[in-house]
C-alpha cells in the first residue's frame, strides 16, 4: 500500500519529534566545530550544527566517583579529530554533548556530557574518540608550594602579609598617544624598576605595569577612560628575589623561596 499524504506529514512529525543530539568541539581561544546526529541542520543558540555520522557510547561512572568516561564513534574523519592522525594536538579539545528536541518552542537542549578528548584511534576512515569528563581535572594534583629560587607568595597576597593600602601612591599623569605610556614626577621619586611588576588603578580598572624608567611607567593595555592629568594609584612590583624581599620590602621573615638551589647541573661544570 502507497503512502498517503498524510503517512508523510505524520512521519514528518515523528522526526520533528524524534530528539537529536549537539556535539559541539572547541580548543580554547581557537577554532569550534558543531554537528548534529540528525538528518538535517540544527540551529541553536545562533549556532549551527551540521549533519555528521556520529554515535556515541554510554555515559560511564561508578558509586566510587571515578571519572566519568564516554566514546565517540564518527564513521568518517571529520575536524578536530583530523588533528590527531599525524600527532595528539598540545592544546586541550574540549567536547560538549546535548540532547534537543526539534518541535519544542522555544528550544531547550540538555546537557549529556562535558569533557575533553583524550584520545583517538583510527580504523580506515573511521574513528573512535575516547573522551573523559570535566572532573578530570579535579583529580590532578597541583603543587602548593614549588622549590624555586623566587618567592611562592604573591606580593600583598595573605602569605606575604604586606598591607597594600601602605604602599599606594597617588599621581596625576600625563599620556602618550597610545595612552599607555603614563608620565608623573611622582614616579621618578623612585628608583627605576620600582614599579615594574606592579600595577595601577583608574576607577574600577586595573592595569599591569611592564617597564618603569624614571618618571615613565608603561602599562600592558591602556584605560578605556584615562585622560591627561587624571590621577591614579600606583603600586610597586616584586620580582621574587629574596633581595627584593629583604632590601625593598624589608619582609624577609615572610619570604618562602629557595635561593640556594644550585643554578649549576654539577654533572656538567667543566673544571678547568
Amino acid at each position: 500500500m502507497k503512502d498517503t499524504t498524510q503517512d508523510y506529514i505524520n512521519k514528518e512529525e515523528a522526526n520533528q519529534r524524534k530528539p537529536v543530539e549537539l556535539y559541539h568541539f572547541w580548543r580554547d581561544g581557537g577554532e569550534h566545530w558543531r554537528y548534529t546526529d540528525g538528518d538535517i541542520s540544527v540551529t541553536f543558540d545562533g549556532d549551527v550544527y551540521v549533519p555528521a555520522d556520529l554515535s556515541r557510547s554510554s555515559v560511564k561512572y561508578d558509586s566510587q566517583l571515578e571519572v566519568t568516561t564516554m566514546s565517540i564513534k564518527a564513521a568518517y574523519v571529520e575536524n578536530p579529530v583530523l588533528e590527531f592522525i599525524a600527532i595528539n594536538p598540545v592544546e586541550i579539545l574540549w567536547v560538549s554533548i546535548s540532547k534537543l528536541h526539534r518541535d519544542q518552542a522555544p528550544l531547550e537542549a540538555s546537557v549529556i556530557f562535558l569533557g575533553q578528548i583524550k584520545g583517538v584511534s583510527f580504523k580506515g576512515i573511521a574513528a573512535n574518540v575516547n573522551c573523559v569528563g570535566f572532573e578530570h581535572f579535579l583529580k590532578q594534583t597541583v603543587p602548593r608550594w614549588r622549590y624555586q629560587l623566587t618567592c611562592n607568595h604573591m606580593v600583598f597576597d595573605s602569605k606575604c602579609t604586606l598591607v597594600e593600602a601602605d604602599y599606594k601612591i597617588t599621581a596625576v599623569i600625563t599620556l602618550d598617544s597610545t595612552k599607555t605610556k603614563l608620565t608623573s614626577a611622582t614616579f621618578d621619586a623612585q628608583e627605576d624598576g620600582y614599579f615594574t611588576g606592579g600595577h595601577i588603578i583608574f576607577g574600577d580598572e586595573t592595569r599591569t605595569i611592564v617597564d618603569h624608567v624614571g618618571s615613565i611607567v608603561t602599562i600592558m593595555y591602556k584605560f578605556k577612560e584615562l585622560e591627561d592629568n587624571d590621577s591614579v594609584d600606583a603600586y610597586p612590583g616584586c620580582d621574587g628575589k629574596i633581595e627584593t624581599c629583604k632590601d625593598k620590602f624589608d619582609n624577609l621573615l615572610n619570604f618562602l623561596g629557595f635561593p640556594f638551589i644550585p643554578v649549576e647541573n654539577p654533572a656538567l661544570r667543566v673544571s678547568w
